[in-house]
């Protein structure tokens, strides 16, 4: 069996598809350890998550993107209309129109958001969590809002990076982390980022980057196309779609 992660695919179900062919995913022996955020961004967070569903050894990690959409297709957002309105404007309309308005999320696909760890260790000490943790205690001692939203953790970890310190996380083998675009840190990281033994998974496939997927154990990356360019007439998150963009250019 080989392990591979992703992260934060938004929606992007062309993408999602363009990695597992190009990494040579094999649905009913390998593993995929997905580290939050299939929804929200692109139109087919529906069709995501059906496919997400196929795979035989998927783990799934919850993103804050997921706690919203949870949060809304559960009743829990009706009510709150600060934070209803914050999760439109951030993908969660898409969303909605994945599946049609007024219509909920199939029990199944709701399933596997309720169902979703927070944060996974695995055998041989490799830590996968959507946002971050606090370095001063456990991963499950953290609270939740850490590990599904915060920066702070990849914030001073990049900070110290930029100063060119030795990163490395002593309580873990290695540590995968998603939330945070790669190339929101810098716009030419069109990679996942390696800094000492904590990796950077998200390259910004809800905005002009694509989404990429590693092999856990030889690191290898395959991505696919920018995702802006497979939903080309879609603003997604980037407020402009690749159509729109590429005619004010002319």
């Amino acid at each position: 069996m080989k392990r591979f992660v992703i992260s934060d695919s938004h929606g992007g179900y062309k993408a999602l598809v363009q990695c597992l062919e190009r990494s040579g995913f094999d649905a009913a022996q390998d593993q995929l350890i997905f580290i939050g955020d299939v929804v929200d961004g692109w139109s087919q967070t529906k069709e995501s998550i059906a496919l997400l569903l196929s795979l035989k050894h998927l783990v799934y990690l919850l993103g804050n993107h997921d706690q919203w959409a949870l949060e809304y297709y559960t009743g829990k957002l009706d009510d709150n209309g600060s934070v209803l309105r914050s999760w439109l404007w951030q993908g969660g309309a898409a969303t909605i129109e994945s599946y049609g308005l007024g219509k909920p999320m199939p029990p199944e696909q709701l399933n596997l958001l309720q169902n979703a760890k927070l944060y996974l260790v695995t055998e041989d000490n490799i830590l996968f969590v959507h946002a971050g943790f606090d370095t001063r205690k456990p991963v499950e001692s953290t609270d939740a809002y850490t590990l599904l939203w915060s920066r702070d953790f990849i914030e001073s970890n990049y900070l110290q990076y930029t100063q060119h310190k030795t990163i490395h996380i002593s309580r873990y083998k290695e540590v995968y982390i998603g939330h945070t675009p790669t190339i929101a840190l810098n716009k030419h990281q069109k990679k996942p980022l390696h800094m000492g033994n904590l990796t950077l998974m998200d390259t910004g496939a809800a905005f002009t980057g694509c989404l990429s997927i590693m092999d856990i154990d030889s690191k290898e990356v395959w991505q696919s196309d920018p995702v802006m360019t497979l939903y080309p007439d879609e603003p997604g998150r980037n407020g402009i779609s690749w159509n729109d963009s590429k005619n004010l250019e002319v």
